[in-house]
């Protein structure tokens, strides 16, 4: 238990620390989100910001340099865990171009790919699915390395599309690491669980600075980190039979996300527009503009339904 209260302390006492420094380097440099920014689509649509401030999109660059502290000074390094690292570098160092530059859609998708696949060549990867009531697990063979590729890259367009509101990915990131950790912990998965509980610190953290009104975002490559790091504790999982129950809560914790990528994603279809593209459609986008919610009442909303999907399966696994 002492190696789980350190994670947390240092976790959570670097993003207090770095959230600052990357606050002011943000604006230095120009990482920046403009309100006054006018952003069209193909079809020349215009996109309003929500916000109405100058704000630095280098959020995620002090979560994953908090997250990586707390973790190679708790738990130390392996082979799996150098794999995770480079691989979650990669996508915040690309994405962080991006947030300064805008790159292309295909660039971005290579990128996700590229970093999904990094762990795999350190032998993170799903290999097992196991039935949890009778403990019987079977080998997927080759599968493996595509199911894992298809998943990270999909947490992460997920925890993208939703970083549209002040504290809204953080949050849910925070609240899904959480349930990875009690099923972790709960399980005999030590390593597994002190990742998941140092990123649900880092997150809930960071909603000091990111709940709104934010002064800070995520930007795409906290979103990516967040979304990715989610995706590797539970494929780190797959190294073990209980990989199936951490999978479920992974997938349940990211049940917003997911759906919200399906609901957007048929909404653009049907109006004949780029699923890629940034617009309103979004359900978060859609509460705000036409039910007429806050963002504070939208985040806390979506913060309790991603608690109840996520402890429905863990009270039905352990009680």
């Amino acid at each position: 238990m002492k190696m789980f209260i350190q994670i947390v302390l240092i976790a959570t006492i670097s993003v207090l620390v770095f959230i600052p420094i990357f606050r002011k380097l943000g604006v230095k440099y120009g990482i920046v989100d403009n309100p006054l920014k006018i952003e069209k689509d193909r079809n020349g649509n215009t996109r309003k910001k929500l916000h109405k401030s100058i704000t630095p999109l280098t959020g995620g660059l002090a979560l994953f340099v908090s997250f990586w502290i707390a973790a190679f000074f708790t738990i130390g390094i392996n082979t799996q865990i150098i794999g995770i690292f480079l691989g979650s570098l990669f996508i915040v160092v690309i994405m962080g171009i991006d947030d300064k530059y805008d790159l292309r859609p295909g660039v971005k998708l290579l990128a996700q790919f590229i970093a999904a696949g990094i762990p795999i060549l350190f032998g993170v990867q799903i290999r097992y699915i196991s039935n949890p009531s009778t403990g019987i697990y079977f080998d997927i063979g080759l599968w493996g390395v595509l199911f894992s590729l298809i998943w990270c890259v999909a947490f992460m367009n997920a925890m993208n599309l939703i970083d549209g509101l002040d504290g809204l990915a953080s949050g849910i990131a925070g609240i899904a690491g959480l349930a990875m950790f009690t099923v972790a912990y709960l399980s005999g998965f030590t390593i597994a669980a002190l990742l998941a509980v140092a990123l649900s610190a880092t997150s809930f953290a960071f909603l000091k600075f990111n709940f709104y009104p934010a002064s800070i975002f995520l930007g795409d490559s906290g979103a990516h980190f967040l979304g990715y790091m989610i995706a590797m504790i539970s494929i780190w999982a797959g190294l073990k039979t209980t990989s199936s129950i951490i999978l479920l809560i992974a997938l349940v914790g990211f049940g917003i996300p997911i759906f919200d990528v399906i609901f957007s994603s048929v909404t653009r279809a049907r109006k004949g527009k780029k699923i890629y593209e940034a617009d309103l459609e979004n359900i978060h986008y859609q509460l705000h503009q036409k039910k007429g919610w806050g963002q504070r009442r939208i985040a806390v909303v979506f913060y309790l339904i991603t608690a109840v999907l996520c402890l429905i399966p863990i009270l039905l696994l352990y009680l």
